[in-house]
């Protein structure tokens, strides 16, 4: 299993660092500073892409002005994907809220909601698989793929393996994952099986409130089985795709998620290179 690494500012100096060959780019900067532009401080590390971030492209968005923009963005992010080595696109799955991932939106759950973006969707897939390239959904609870059986739900209503999700299991969390996340880890990687894109490692805590507050921590400080997710994901995920480690706030953080995640994989029997 290949890993990635985004971690804001630090991206690239920690990826050369601590010898992670994969980082993320953004297609808004790929489409307006161009291809060589964008992938010039990676080639001058030695690094490769592994993610194209395409995030504003939201298909159920309100904000149709704004919409429109980020679907020129991913019609001319698509053509130019296989010439950065990246066969992944990153996606909103679709929110009626124009935040994106930001707040939600009650009809995000509907089956509506599903017709509509697999309406939209159509047209970049087909261009998608004109060039070989692979269109990841986001899931999130927040958004309308917010668990396998939607995601499964949209995919059967169109029928392109272009359309693939990206597995990322805290994501996903409810609350009682956030004590015990065992079976819902085992039911997301495995019902996803032959739908993967992207793998994304990050994790997800609650802190002491009167109600619940949940957000992202460092790896370690949540209840996450990291030897049970690289187990249960590595045989499924592709082989060109990557385990991105994601949200990474500071390089001490990055050097003890590293840490923390290698010897999750040596437990699982899984190389992570």
């Amino acid at each position: 299993m290949r890993l990635g690494l985004e971690a804001g500012s630090h991206t690239l100096d920690l990826a050369v660092e601590l010898r992670i060959g994969g980082v993320p780019i953004s297609a808004d900067a790929l489409v307006r500073e161009g291809l060589d532009a964008t992938l010039k401080p990676l080639r001058e590390r030695g690094l490769a892409v592994c993610q194209i971030g395409a995030f504003g492209y939201n298909p159920l968005s309100t904000d149709q002005e704004r919409q429109a923009g980020q679907c020129k963005v991913l019609e001319q992010v698509i053509p130019l994907a296989p010439e950065t080595g990246c066969r992944y696109v990153t996606i909103c799955g679709g929110n009626y809220h124009p935040s994106g991932f930001g707040a939600g939106d009650a009809d995000n759950w509907t089956d509506d909601a599903l017709d509509q973006i697999a309406q939209a969707l159509k047209p970049v897939l087909a261009l998608a698989e004109q060039y070989d390239i692979c269109l990841c959904i986001e899931p999130y609870l927040k958004t309308a793929i917010c668990d396998p059986e939607r995601f499964l739900a949209l995919w059967e209503r169109v029928g392109s393996d272009a359309l693939r999700v990206n597995v990322d299991v805290t994501s996903l969390y409810r609350y009682w994952d956030l004590w015990d996340s065992t079976a819902t880890v085992d039911h997301v990687c495995t019902s996803l099986a032959g739908h993967y894109g992207l793998g994304h490692l990050k994790e997800v805590g609650l802190a002491e409130g009167f109600h619940i507050h949940a957000g992202l921590v460092p790896l370690g400080e949540g209840n996450t089985d990291w030897a049970q997710v690289l187990r249960l994901m590595d045989p499924h995920i592709p082989d060109d795709s990557w385990a991105i480690l994601e949200h990474v706030q500071t390089p001490e953080e990055a050097r003890n998620s590293l840490a923390i995640l290698r010897a999750a994989a040596e437990e699982a029997g899984v190389s992570l290179v």
